[in-house]
């Protein structure tokens, strides 16, 4: 589920890349093709919803402000620019997304390394919430309990589905980061001078993997240092390609701000 994609400094890059994972190598001797829709809507005729803040994954100012000028680019293009809420609640998207990544993650341990897993979740106290042992009761769930997290994941996709088929929204734009990029290396997060989380930094990006929707982030900003701020832009399911037209149309709009794709 943490799968970053291919990186490109364009989004017509991108789009190659795009043909290549979704091209069966001869190889392979498949049946199956994927044709992704192609149709391309100019700007001014999209519907943007934009999901700019949420307590439980704060930004910083440079963030929010460089969010601010790719709302008001879009805007000034014609298109319908809302603020918005997401659709799902962001503390539980979170949520459900480390249950099953961890549940996944356990497939690579031995079985030795599993039985002392499982014992080590025994002996964990039930008012322990600390990260240590949501990852230990993650990695040893029963199939009953990934059974009911993928049940709460389909529930999730119905959500997501409705945002923006019933809600007419066309894309989501969000946060890629609570702040630009940070040092390579470095465990905290500081964001306006009061230190989070070091995981809130891919808060953000793990809002759709899980539910199987397409997202892309690029640069749109830098900060006082120069390093770069990005943005997500998010879409219905396999709108791929409208998300890849629209980061080039966006990168247009901002000129020289937005850096390399």
């Amino acid at each position: 589920m943490v799968t970053p994609g291919p990186l490109a400094r364009h989004p017509r890059d991108l789009d190659l890349l795009l043909d290549a994972l979704t091209t069966p190598s001869p190889a392979e001797n498949s049946p199956w093709r994927v044709n992704l829709p192609t149709a391309r809507r100019a700007v001014g005729q999209l519907r943007v919803a934009v999901w700019a803040e949420d307590a439980r994954c704060p930004v910083d100012r440079e963030t929010a402000d460089a969010l601010a000028t790719v709302e008001q680019a879009l805007a000034s293009a014609g298109a319908d620019v809302r603020r918005t809420v997401g659709p799902v609640g962001f503390a539980d998207s979170l949520r459900l997304f480390e249950q099953l990544l961890h549940a996944t993650a356990t497939a690579t341990t031995d079985d030795e390394a599993g039985a002392a897993e499982l014992a080590a979740a025994r002996d964990l106290h039930e008012d322990d919430v600390s990260p240590r042992a949501t990852f230990l009761r993650h990695r040893t769930q029963t199939h009953r309990a990934w059974l009911r997290a993928d049940e709460e994941r389909l529930q999730f996709r119905g959500a997501w589905h409705r945002f923006f088929a019933d809600a007419e929204h066309d894309v989501l734009i969000t946060p890629a980061a609570p702040t630009a990029a940070i040092p390579a290396g470095t465990r905290s997060l500081m964001v306006d001078g009061i230190e989070r989380s070091f995981f809130d930094q891919t808060g953000w990006a793990n809002l759709t993997s899980h539910v199987g929707l397409p997202s892309l982030v690029m640069p749109v900003a830098r900060n006082a240092d120069g390093l770069p701020i990005g943005v997500q832009l998010v879409g219905p399911a396999y709108s791929d390609r409208n998300l890849l037209a629209l980061a080039e149309d966006l990168a247009s709009l901002l000129g020289g701000t937005a850096g390399g794709i």
